[in-house]
Protein backbone atom coordinates (compact mmCIF):
# COMPACT_ATOMS: atom_id res chain seq x y z
CA UNK A 1 0.00 0.00 0.00
CA UNK A 2 2.81 2.44 0.81
CA UNK A 3 4.20 1.94 -2.70
CA UNK A 4 0.90 2.97 -4.28
CA UNK A 5 0.30 5.95 -1.97
CA UNK A 6 3.86 7.30 -1.78
CA UNK A 7 3.98 6.55 1.93
CA UNK A 8 6.71 5.06 4.09
CA UNK A 9 7.38 1.48 5.17
CA UNK A 10 9.70 0.78 8.07
CA UNK A 11 10.75 -2.56 9.51
CA UNK A 12 13.08 -2.03 12.49
CA UNK A 13 16.39 -3.70 11.53
CA UNK A 14 17.61 -4.64 14.98
CA UNK A 15 16.19 -5.66 18.38
CA UNK A 16 17.29 -2.36 19.98
CA UNK A 17 14.80 -0.46 17.85
CA UNK A 18 12.02 -2.87 18.68
CA UNK A 19 12.31 -2.24 22.42
CA UNK A 20 13.09 1.10 24.03
CA UNK A 21 14.10 3.01 20.89
CA UNK A 22 10.94 2.20 18.92
CA UNK A 23 9.27 5.46 19.94
CA UNK A 24 12.31 7.46 18.85
CA UNK A 25 12.36 5.74 15.46
CA UNK A 26 8.64 6.21 14.87
CA UNK A 27 8.77 9.89 15.86
CA UNK A 28 11.80 10.63 13.68
CA UNK A 29 10.40 8.82 10.62
CA UNK A 30 6.65 9.44 10.69
CA UNK A 31 6.23 12.71 12.61
CA UNK A 32 7.95 15.16 10.18
CA UNK A 33 5.67 16.96 7.75
CA UNK A 34 5.53 15.62 4.21
CA UNK A 35 7.26 18.70 2.79
CA UNK A 36 10.22 18.14 5.20
CA UNK A 37 10.67 14.44 4.44
CA UNK A 38 12.78 14.86 1.26
CA UNK A 39 15.51 16.51 3.38
CA UNK A 40 15.67 13.52 5.73
CA UNK A 41 17.31 10.17 5.05
CA UNK A 42 14.21 8.03 5.35
CA UNK A 43 13.92 4.33 4.56
CA UNK A 44 12.65 3.56 1.08
CA UNK A 45 11.52 0.68 -1.03
CA UNK A 46 13.64 0.18 -4.12
CA UNK A 47 11.51 -2.36 -5.94
CA UNK A 48 8.18 -3.96 -5.13
CA UNK A 49 7.33 -7.37 -6.59
CA UNK A 50 3.57 -7.65 -7.06
CA UNK A 51 3.60 -11.18 -8.50
CA UNK A 52 1.56 -13.82 -6.68
CA UNK A 53 3.38 -16.48 -4.61
CA UNK A 54 2.13 -19.84 -3.42
CA UNK A 55 1.48 -19.87 0.35
CA UNK A 56 2.91 -23.39 0.71
CA UNK A 57 5.97 -23.36 -1.56
CA UNK A 58 6.65 -19.60 -1.93
CA UNK A 59 7.16 -20.09 -5.67
CA UNK A 60 5.87 -17.54 -8.18
CA UNK A 61 2.61 -18.58 -9.83
CA UNK A 62 0.98 -17.38 -13.04
CA UNK A 63 -2.18 -19.45 -12.61
CA UNK A 64 -3.25 -20.32 -9.08
CA UNK A 65 -5.97 -21.79 -6.89
CA UNK A 66 -7.41 -19.50 -4.22
CA UNK A 67 -9.15 -20.36 -0.93
CA UNK A 68 -12.69 -19.03 -1.01
CA UNK A 69 -12.51 -17.88 2.63
CA UNK A 70 -9.02 -16.49 3.41
CA UNK A 71 -7.86 -15.88 -0.20
CA UNK A 72 -4.62 -17.85 0.26
CA UNK A 73 -2.91 -18.62 -3.05
CA UNK A 74 -1.81 -22.16 -3.95
CA UNK A 75 0.10 -23.52 -6.96
CA UNK A 76 -1.62 -26.92 -6.65
CA UNK A 77 -5.31 -27.38 -5.93
CA UNK A 78 -5.62 -27.93 -2.15
CA UNK A 79 -9.10 -29.39 -2.68
CA UNK A 80 -7.39 -32.60 -3.83
CA UNK A 81 -5.89 -33.07 -0.36
CA UNK A 82 -9.00 -33.45 1.76
CA UNK A 83 -10.75 -30.24 0.65
CA UNK A 84 -9.37 -28.31 3.62
CA UNK A 85 -7.39 -25.06 3.28
CA UNK A 86 -3.95 -25.46 4.92
CA UNK A 87 -3.98 -21.80 6.01
CA UNK A 88 -7.42 -21.28 7.60
CA UNK A 89 -8.73 -24.87 7.81
CA UNK A 90 -11.90 -23.88 5.91
CA UNK A 91 -13.66 -26.33 3.60
CA UNK A 92 -12.70 -25.57 0.01
CA UNK A 93 -15.52 -25.62 -2.51
CA UNK A 94 -14.35 -26.39 -6.03
CA UNK A 95 -16.17 -24.88 -9.01
CA UNK A 96 -19.00 -27.18 -10.01
CA UNK A 97 -19.23 -28.77 -6.52
CA UNK A 98 -23.00 -29.30 -5.99
CA UNK A 99 -22.74 -30.47 -2.36
CA UNK A 100 -24.14 -28.28 0.41
CA UNK A 101 -21.77 -25.91 2.10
Amino acid sequence: VCDLTGGLYLAPPCPAQVGSALTEVLVSVFLPRIDCRPALQLPGIDKVDFRARCFETAEMVDLAHVCNQCLSIFAQNPAKNGKICPTCQARIVSPGDKSKR
